[in-house]
């Protein structure tokens, strides 16, 4: 019988960054929306990508404060090991627009997801953090090679 506490030898592990690196590529290549010239991978996209890189992971919201008129609420990502690694804020206004006439909470909720996911690492083509790493570790390289010489 085999020991539970033996790792099998098929299963791959990978560091949370090698992880991030592959959710970022996905997601770079999901059709997002023309916005401005810029591609918006929506915050479905980017929650779908979330969760199918990072199921383990907790992302939860909560109301910071409500009136009849405006909402504002604070989205977290928390690791597996319970440690808060990215948040994002939103507020709305009920007259703001015909969508927040009728649904100004569940706007405010997928704001502050979409915003706690772009802290993250998890934005798309809008936030450069793909390029920042690889320029990062250029960066990191050039560094190197300067103290070598």
């Amino acid at each position: 019988m085999d020991n539970i506490y033996t790792r099998d030898p098929e299963v791959i592990y990978q560091t949370p960054n090698a992880v991030m690196q592959q959710a970022q590529k996905e997601l770079i290549g999901s059709k997002g929306q023309d916005i401005h010239g810029k591609d918006y991978k929506t915050v479905a996209i980017r929650v779908y990508v979330f969760r199918k890189y990072f199921s383990n992971y907790s992302l939860i919201t909560r109301i910071l404060d409500k009136t009849d008129d405006q909402v504002s609420m604070i989205a977290e990502i928390y690791t597996p090991g319970n440690r808060l690694i990215a948040t994002g804020h939103a507020v709305e206004d009920k007259h703001t627009n015909f969508v927040n006439e009728t649904s100004m909470i569940e706007n405010c909720e997928t704001s502050a997801i979409g915003r706690a996911l772009a802290s993250f690492g998890l934005a798309g083509d809008e936030m450069a953090s793909v390029n920042e790493i690889e320029r990062a570790k250029a960066k990191q390289k050039a560094k190197k090679s300067i103290a070598n010489e």
